[in-house]
């Protein structure tokens, strides 16, 4: 008889490339993270001072060490976008069927990654986009085709990464939204007198959607109207460090433009100085540093402003905003900020230079107060204050 064929050799096991890791553990080490941040700033601030070459050696060998497992640490923490996408196909088409409207949903860029705690943060946020961009922007069928339009409305979510930041966009072809129609209901809501309605560009006057109990649909629906209006999705935004932008065009459609860092835990910023105290403002919101005299100053509507080649900067003074007693230098110090499409200019003392910061929560007595977002320690040991940008705008 034949003998029986040898048995085939087990096959190796795979080795397994991953490991599931209590989401816990991984904030605690975010958080022994921060500290190592903290005493690397505090070194570089002694280097600095001592100027010794040794010390300068080695703290910069830290400085390199504690930059490579800042970023091995932070892609431990990130997601896909996709995560929270995922659920907007549905709610698209529940909305869309609910108000009798014909949408098609287009998500791109899912696969972009951002810490897991922002993730989750931007939720509920997209959600009221998604639905207010169904509800208030995209037409009736009938009146789309009326209007040379497709009767099929389209809103397009997307996501991208941008440095340090991931953009988040959430656009329709809908009816737009009409500038004048903003001024006119918040002068009848009493949010703004007429003459600071009057005041407003066409592009200030759309982010008056953010004000408070701010709306212009004469009833509320069941669609977008539960109880998170748009300012509850500004300050939602503003909490995670970021910044939320309006464009429209009436009868093309509007664009909401959200940025994020990618991480909350670690910020670069822009040390400044307002009399004895720091400050620090988010680097992505700083275009540029400037000087000017004094003397070159303008004032428009009461307001101090610089005239440059391309167009006018409105002017804030730190001191002044603080209630800190003005200082009479004769050449200015000026940090060029961007909010949205607008810029202006915070006049300080001085510019500290660059450092990443480890961001706590504002002291009890400041919170709720407009103009900050967080506070921090930097090199030295003293506490700073983060500044809010979106916050100072508007008060030049």
């Amino acid at each position: 008889a034949a003998a029986a064929p040898a048995a085939a050799a087990p096959k190796a096991a795979e080795p397994e490339h991953t490991v599931r890791v209590d989401t816990k553990r991984l904030d605690a080490i975010v958080n022994l993270i921060g500290e190592l941040v903290l005493s690397r700033n505090r070194l570089k601030t002694l280097r600095t001072r001592l100027k010794d070459e040794e010390l300068d050696r080695a703290v910069s060998t830290l400085d390199i060490a504690t930059a490579r497992l800042q970023s091995a640490v932070m892609r431990t923490r990130m997601q896909p976008v996709g995560k929270v996408f995922s659920r907007f196909p549905k709610v698209a088409r529940d909305v869309a069927r609910n108000l009798k409207k014909e949408v098609d949903l287009e998500l791109v860029g899912a696969e972009t990654e951002l810490d897991r705690n922002l993730v989750e943060a931007l939720a509920d946020p997209l959600v009221h986009l998604v639905r207010n961009a169904i509800d208030h922007g995209i037409e009736m069928p009938e009146l789309r085709e009326a209007q040379g339009k497709p009767r099929m409305g389209r809103v397009r979510l997307s996501a991208q990464q941008e440095g340090d930041y991931v953009s988040i966009e959430v656009q329709d072809d809908g009816a737009g939204i009409d500038p004048e129609r903003l001024r006119a209901k918040a002068r009848e809501k009493g949010l703004l007198d007429p003459e600071a309605a009057a005041r407003l560009s066409s592009e200030e006057c759309l982010h008056l959607v953010f004000l408070p109990g701010f709306s212009t649909k004469q009833e509320v629906t069941d669609i977008s109207g539960r109880g998170v209006g748009m300012d509850v999705v500004q300050s939602r935004i503003r909490e995670l460090s970021g910044q939320i932008q309006i464009q429209s065009e009436l009868g093309r459609g509007s664009r909401f433009l959200i940025r994020v860092p990618l991480t909350l835990a670690i910020l670069p910023t822009l040390l400044v100085q307002a009399g004895e105290d720091i400050y620090a403002l988010p680097l992505a919101r700083v275009m540029e540093v400037l000087h000017a005299p004094r003397t070159s100053l303008g004032w428009f509507d009461g307001r101090a402003v610089l005239d440059r080649k391309s167009h006018t900067l409105a002017l804030l003074d730190l001191r002044q905003w603080l209630d800190v007693e003005p200082a009479h230098s004769t050449l200015l110090t000026i940090v060029v900020l961007q909010v949205g499409e607008a810029r202006f200019g915070l006049v300080v003392d001085q510019v500290r230079g660059r450092e990443e910061v480890v961001i706590k929560p504002l002291p009890k007595a400041l919170r709720g107060l407009k103009g900050y977002a967080g506070a921090t320690l930097i090199g030295d040991g003293r506490m700073a204050l983060i500044l809010d940008v979106d916050g100072l705008r508007g008060q030049e």
